[in-house]
């Protein structure tokens, strides 16, 4: 069996730190989006058991679409105005450190108006990191030759974590009052971000 060439290695080792980097952070955006995550059906079935009617619940959470629609504003900013001196890594932490901490204070309200502004927040927030981890796995995906590999990854993850969410969303509802399920769903939300500090 022939070794991998020297040259190779630390290449290689690059790849596989990217590909978990991108396994983590896109698990994450599936986890952590208010409307497709872990929070989604607990927030659904939360507002609907506060009485409020189908029409002000999918207007509320529209509210959480606006940052996904605005995504180049953020592409555009982190390439031109590096944050602590990196175009990339500062904002992505930024971003799931806000996400985690917005996602604590979720737990802890009750109104459903004051949920709104903190879960907006959250939604910016992982916007704004699949915005800059999606720059990455482009700028790395053209430097490496893997852009195919990197781009499954990125799906494949994502994928995983929407359909773990569904599951674990509607175990919280079957299983918890509306309250409690909305409270250990924004938390389970809180801890996801913090994976990503850590790699």
């Amino acid at each position: 069996m022939e070794s991998p060439r020297p040259a190779s290695r630390p290449a290689d080792r690059r790849i596989g730190r990217l590909m978990l980097l991108f396994a983590i952070v896109y698990f994450v955006e599936g986890v952590g989006q208010a409307r497709v995550g872990v929070i989604a059906q607990p927030l659904t079935y939360f507002l609907k058991e506060s009485g409020w009617s189908p029409v002000q619940v999918t207007a509320y959470l529209a509210l959480f679409t606006l940052p996904w629609v605005i995504k180049p504003v953020y592409g555009v900013v982190s390439d031109f105005v590096p944050l602590f001196g990196y175009r990339r890594k500062s904002y992505l932490m930024v971003a799931n450190a806000t996400a985690a901490l917005a996602y604590g204070v979720v737990a802890a309200v009750a109104a459903p108006g004051a949920m709104g502004v903190w879960l907006s927040l959250t939604a910016y927030a992982m916007a704004v990191a699949s915005t800059v981890c999606g720059a990455l796995l482009v700028e790395s995906g053209q430097r490496f030759g893997t852009s195919g590999a990197f781009v499954n990854q990125q799906w494949l993850w994502f994928s995983v974590a929407t359909l773990a969410s569904a599951v674990l969303g509607g175990e919280l509802v079957q299983h918890l009052p509306a309250r409690t399920a909305l409270r250990a769903a924004a938390l389970l939300s809180a801890a996801a971000p913090l994976a990503v500090l850590l790699v």
